[in-house]
Parts: structure tokens; sequence; C-alpha cells
């Protein structure tokens, strides 16, 4: 590493680690010792405080504790916040998370309705979420909203076509369980690529460190959700994690998301191969191929190596231009990891250097309309998470407390919805998530979670 390029004041004086040190201990074991607010993100981890008596249910019903046969088990963490296991063939799966959190499901599709058919159902007494609900609307224009609302279901429908049956076979007993229907649940599986087609974009960055670049050469990865919501207002975050048993079954892996949706924004399996997507721009875009959330999924299910997860890359067929960390083992047994870069006709890798590598929304090799990518990219937010990388170059460790590069300021956006860490080989991660008040996640306490072989549980 050229010395050259680490910013001064690398790490934290002795003084302020020896004052630190009482307060990080009291915040391993769990306690949140003091309020993160806008314009002031924590310097280090701050934990909220685990609930003493989560709310612990089970199905199908007469399941009343882990030893007793069951398919799905649901913790309520907290209001904002639900720890989902479901386990057993697609239908199974299916059939537990949607009845577990069906009223959670209803609110996700009619939210997703309400956004991107701003027309009130006079049958519906729910009040509107949105002024732009209640607007008196131009003669003729509630039938025109319909309709367009009836071409992006067709659109979802166009996409569907290329889900893996089991995943197709899972997500329609989900609906049937959730009593929802099954086109509507699956265009709220799709709203990030049916919104980038209306012009409302999520944006996010990403990264990991390995090697060289940590402490002990492990890897660690950090994700930034940053998202304005454009349809998730009714949604409840929630940790899915996926045990597919019977024939040709995948590899269970715990995914980030929302109440109902099956691929989510950030995954690990149980091998430690990670994945996470971020938006790009300007690409050759098309409907027909997999959707950005559902490549993520087939790759943590689907995959053990980080040459296995750009494998499925290639062979895609892929949908909108896309930016996706793919990070674990690779088949030499050693942490690596890449930041693929494609649109539906091409891929560009970009490859770690010194055990980093990251992305936000700028191409740095795909070549798009947009013109000639930058290899060094001017994202200030790609500039502030490179910079702190450098900084703490050789030092990165998921343990040490001092440091939080996901919640750094100039690191995540105002419109961001979460935020983890993620200690693939401990199968731990860290989360902080978005509760409605208008506040980014990362400006939010920290919660830290541990993945078992059949739930995952709250802890440092």
């Amino acid at each position: 590493m050229d010395e050259s390029n680490r910013p001064a004041g690398a790490g934290l004086p002795a003084w302020q680690r020896a004052v630190l040190a009482p307060v990080l201990a009291l915040a391993a074991c769990g306690l949140a010792y003091r309020a993160v607010v806008r314009g002031s993100p924590p310097t280090f981890i701050v934990y909220a405080p685990p609930n003493p008596r989560p709310v612990v249910s089970y199905w199908p019903p007469e399941a009343k504790c882990d030893s007793d046969p069951w398919t799905g088990r649901l913790t309520r963490v907290d209001q904002h916040l639900l720890l989902l296991t479901v386990r057993g063939s697609p239908e199974e799966r299916g059939m537990a998370h949607g009845m577990l959190v069906g009223s959670e499901i209803r609110g996700l599709v009619t939210g997703l309705r309400k956004h991107l058919c701003p027309v009130q159902d006079p049958k519906d007494e729910t009040p509107p979420p949105n002024p732009q609900y209640d607007m008196d609307l131009p003669e003729g224009q509630d039938e025109e909203l319909r309709q367009r609302y009836q071409e992006r279901v067709s659109c979802a429908r166009a996409m569907g076509a290329y889900l893996e049956p089991d995943v197709s076979a899972e997500l329609k007993t989900c609906a049937l369980a959730a009593e929802v229907d099954p086109d509507e649940l699956l265009l709220a599986q799709l709203f990030g690529d049916i919104n980038l087609a209306m012009g409302y974009s999520p944006y996010c960055s990403s990264f990991a460190a390995f090697g060289p670049a940590t402490s002990g050469g492990k890897l660690i990865l950090g994700r930034d959700f940053d998202y304005a919501g454009y349809g998730l207002e009714g949604g409840t975050p929630m940790v899915l994690q996926e045990i597919p048993a019977g024939a040709g079954a995948g590899r269970p892996f715990v995914t980030i998301g929302y109440a109902g949706i099956v691929n989510g924004w950030t995954a690990m399996n149980a091998d430690g191969l990670c994945a996470s997507n971020n938006t790009l721009f300007s690409g050759v875009d098309s409907m027909e191929g997999l959707s950005t959330c559902f490549m993520l999924r087939k790759i943590v299910e689907r995959a053990r190596t980080v040459e296995d997860g750009l494998e499925i890359i290639r062979k895609g067929p892929r949908a909108r231009t896309t930016g996706m960390l793919v990070a674990g083992r690779n088949r030499a047994g050693e942490w690596d990891a890449r930041f693929v870069e494609f649109d539906h006709a091409s891929v560009a890798v970009i490859e770690p250097q010194e055990g980093i590598v990251l992305g936000t929304n700028t191409c740095r090799k795909l070549v798009t309309r947009a013109g000639t990518p930058a290899e060094i990219p001017s994202c200030a937010r790609w500039r502030a998470l490179n910079a702190h990388l450098l900084s703490r170059f050789g030092e990165l460790s998921f343990d040490d407390l001092t440091e939080n590069p996901v919640a750094l300021e100039g690191v995540y956006m105002d419109i961001n919805l979460h935020c983890a860490l993620l200690d693939p080989a401990g199968q731990r991660f860290r989360l902080a998530v978005a509760t409605g008040d208008g506040e980014p996640a990362a400006t939010k306490p920290f919660r830290g979670f541990r993945i078992e072989a059949a739930r995952v549980v709250e802890g440092p």
C-alpha cells in the first residue's frame, strides 16, 4: 500500500481509545448508551438494547417451541424489525412466510399499489399515506393510472418468467397464504426494477475488505441501502432466513428486506458467500431477464464460491444495469470479492486492489450510453468510503467497535433504509433499519445478530 494514499490521522489516538474503552464494553454487552441524530453519525458501533422478551411464534400453530416440528419461526424484535426463518419445500416455506406475516405482506402490497396507482378505491377505508392520493384528478386520469398500473403488473409477469421454478412456487404459495394477488406480490419483489423504469432510482454503496486490508485477513462487508421508499412505506423491515429442503434444494441463506420479500438487497449464505446490489445507469436495459434482486438471491442460494457467483451473472439472462458485490471464499478456499458491473448485454468485473473493492453508482468499467467509465469515480460517497478503508488499512475488524464504515458521514444518503456490516466467517451481522420517522437508518442504533442452523438470534 502506498503510504502517500493513507490520509493523515489514521486510526484513533491511544488516549481516545483509553477513554472510550469502558463505554465500548457496555456497547459490547448490547447496551445503548446514547442517541444518534442526523448530522451526527456514530463514530463507533451503537447498539440498541436487546429485547428481553421478544415475541416468538411458529407455523404450523400447533408448534410451540423449537423442538416441535415447524416450517416457520417468527421473532418480533420490535415494531420495526422481524426475524423469520422458513424451512422445507418451496411450498412449505411460502406458506409459513405468508401465514406468519400475512398482515405485514398485505400492508406492503397495499402501499405499493397506492404508490404505483394513486387512485383511492371507494371500498378502501384506509387513509391514504400520501397527500398525492387525495388530490383531484383530471377527468379520465383515474382510468389512465389504473391502465399504467396493469402495464406494470404485466411487466412483472414478463420478468417472473425468468424465475427458478422453486422460487415461483414459494412466491405463489406465500401470496395465497397472505391473501394477496400473486401478481401484485411478484410486482413487490420487482419494485426496484419497475420504479427505475419510472425514473425513481435506488442508489446504494457497498464494500468488501479482506486479506492485507483487514486484521487477521478475514472478510468484512458493508452495505448502505439508499432508497426513498416509493412503495415500501407500508412494509416492515425483516431478516429472512431460508433453509431449503428436498430435491434440488439450494444453500441456506439469510437476506435483509421486508416482510413478503423473498429476494432482498443484502444476503449471505451458509458458506459465507455474500451478495448486494447497487444501481448503475444508462446501460442496455430490458424486462426480459432475471431481475436484479432475484439475481442476488440466485447467487447466495445456488453458489458456493465467488467464481460460481460470477458465472451466474455471466450466464444471465440479465435485465437492468446493475452493480453487484459478490464476496466470500474463492475456489482456492481464500477470502475474495469482486464488484460486477452489468447490463442486459455486457459484464465488466472490478478486481480488488490489495484486498479492497467497493462500488456506488458510477460505472468504472462498463461502457454505457453515459460515455467512458471513470476508473476513479467522482462520487463523493465512493471517495469518502475509500478514504476510510485506506486510513484503516490492515486494521479493519468486525470486532472493532471503534469504527462503523457504513455510518460514516458522507457515505450514506439521507434516504438510507438499511445499513449492514457482515462477518461471513462468524456468520454474524450488524443491522440498522429506518423506522419511518424520516431519519436515515445509519443514524439509528445498530443491532447485532448471529446466524444459527435453524434461527437468527440477537446478540453482539
